[in-house]
């Protein structure tokens, strides 16, 4: 993937790791969050923020967690650099590797989310990737008043993330009476379930009726004794039942294997 293959110098040029002494400095300028994690109210917080002056405008993103030891990580890019989404991907899928329960995509559309709110205060006008999409296809002008001009900011579609890593197998046509190993994210926790069934498309519509954020990314035409040994390779990423958190590198770990084992349907 593109987004993993950045220059490890460009990429540490702009991360750092934080201390206990860095977020207590950072701690003195934020609005709240932090000093939440620090007295232990809050497990963890994401952070933003935004320097606007004649350079241009640039950004420190951060991350602090507070579960075991007080430590993070900051990123400071340039919202113009032309690698600003690798390095931020980048960035997000470190922090997955890094602190449990850290979701890359998760994570990634936080530190988006917080930008937009800071570029609207400094008068831009923002519009997401995700909100163009229904306008894909037409020929479409957008206007705006805001004074500082209109800046589009890529979000992560979770559903269409992992479909098009596992090169859209879950389009796969369903053959009556073979079983299937799946995988199905669920885009509110980013977590990822690995089962089987006869068919996979039925299942995802029946835990649809419970959770409608389920949704299934990949499918291969094989038995339950490749689903048990998924579960095996991955029993410390276990969150309960059939359900995992994984990242980006578990992800590919798991493709070869699939690759090895079976073709896709």
């Amino acid at each position: 993937m593109q987004t993993l293959q950045i220059e490890d110098d460009n990429f540490y040029k702009c991360c750092f790791t934080l201390g206990p002494e860095d977020i207590y400095k950072l701690d003195l300028e934020d609005n709240g969050p932090i000093t939440n994690v620090i007295a232990g109210i809050d497990k963890h917080c994401y952070g933003t923020k935004l320097y606007d002056d004649e350079q241009g405008v640039t950004m420190e993103i951060f991350y602090i967690n507070g579960e075991r030891e007080l430590r993070g990580d900051i990123l400071q890019l340039d919202i113009y650099d032309k690698q600003y989404y690798e390095l931020l991907f980048r960035f997000c899928d470190m922090l997955a590797k890094d602190y449990p329960g850290v979701d890359a995509i998760g994570a990634f559309n936080t530190f988006q989310k917080k930008l937009r709110g800071f570029l609207e205060k400094l008068k831009f006008c923002t519009v997401s990737s995700l909100e163009l999409k229904v306008f894909k296809g037409r020929h479409t002008v957008m206007m705006s008043s805001a004074k500082r001009g209109v800046i589009k900011l890529d979000f992560i579609d979770p559903k269409e993330f992992y479909r098009d890593f596992f090169d859209n197998t879950s389009d796969n046509p369903i053959e009556r009476g073979k079983e299937y190993v799946y995988l199905m994210v669920n885009t509110d926790t980013g977590l990822i379930k690995i089962g089987k069934c006869i068919d996979p498309i039925y299942r995802e519509r029946t835990l649809h009726s419970k959770e409608p954020t389920v949704h299934l990314i990949a499918l291969w035409c094989c038995g339950q004794q490749i689903e048990k040994e998924l579960h095996k390779k991955f029993y410390q990423k276990r969150v309960r039942g059939e359900w995992f958190r994984l990242t980006i590198p578990d992800l590919v770990t798991l493709e070869k294997i699939m690759i090895t084992k079976v073709s896709p349907n």
